[in-house]
């Protein structure tokens, strides 16, 4: 499954956040220059993880944007199923509207298994698990991707 860079950008801000210090809270602005993205095109992503109830926003001179307590035990495909709206099971590979077990095309018994495996191994990154990994220097204010 190749990730849209809605989905690449988001989990790139969420884990930027959850490497700060809890409550800490940081300016959109600050957050896109030290992962080199559109400020105005990250605002837009946080959105959806902030109705979530994933973020805390406020707005101001001393506003900005930190994790929710708890929300460092998200997983990856938790992220990936809020930005990307992936609907687990009923996705078909094909993009067929209709495609299950009775209904099924003719790649959906070899792509459900993989969707399966794909679910759990995603599932099993927690937010905090990916903060606290070796990342690479663009989460430290160095180059970007």
């Amino acid at each position: 499954m190749l990730l849209t860079r809605a989905s690449q950008y988001t989990v790139q801000a969420l884990i930027y956040l959850a490497r700060q210090p809890p409550g800490h809270r940081v300016m959109v602005r600050e957050m896109a220059d030290a992962l080199h993205l559109p400020a105005n095109y990250l605002a837009k992503l946080i959105q959806p993880p902030t109705r979530a109830g994933w973020l805390i926003t406020l707005r101001g001179r001393n506003g900005g944007v930190c994790l929710k307590p708890g929300a460092e035990s998200l997983t990856l495909f938790d992220i990936l199923r809020l930005t990307d709206r992936h609907r687990d099971n009923e996705e078909c590979l094909l993009g067929f509207k209709v495609c299950e077990d009775a209904t099924a095309c003719v790649l959906h018994c070899q792509w459900k298994p993989i969707k399966q495996e794909l679910s759990e191994g995603l599932g099993g990154h927690s937010l905090a698990t990916l903060a606290n990994a070796a990342l690479p220097a663009w989460l430290n204010g160095g180059d970007g991707p």
